[in-house]
């Protein structure tokens, strides 16, 4: 494992519960729950077109068309409530939507890419 560490100190999780972040030029959500942190891709697997960025809960939530996705395991819970019989024209967008592992190290976040 190579873990990269990242500016994002973990006081940030004493105010939120996820932040969205771009790591190596790709867009990651970060996440706290059940106090303990996850990394998952950002970009929907629905039709590609959105950042996840809001969590409730362990579920990460799309703004464009309302699919779910578990931050523990990046697995679609809740299909898109808008259009979802369109499939993603993204190739690499694939379920679940790829973790990356995450450490604590001297108050920040680390992740393994």
């Amino acid at each position: 494992m190579v873990f990269r560490r990242i500016t994002i100190s973990l006081k940030v999780f004493e105010k939120t519960n996820s932040i969205l972040t771009w790591i190596a030029g790709r867009p990651v959500l970060l996440s706290k729950y059940d106090g303990k942190y996850f990394a998952m891709d950002a970009v929907c697997a629905h039709m590609g077109c959105a950042l996840l960025d809001r969590v409730e809960g362990n579920l990460a939530i799309c703004p464009a068309h309302g699919a779910q996705y578990d931050i523990t395991t990046g697995e679609k819970k809740v299909d898109a409530k808008i259009r979802p019989e369109v499939k993603c024209e993204y190739d690499s967008l694939t379920l679940p939507l790829k973790m990356y592992g995450t450490r604590e190290n001297e108050g920040f976040l680390e992740i393994d890419l």
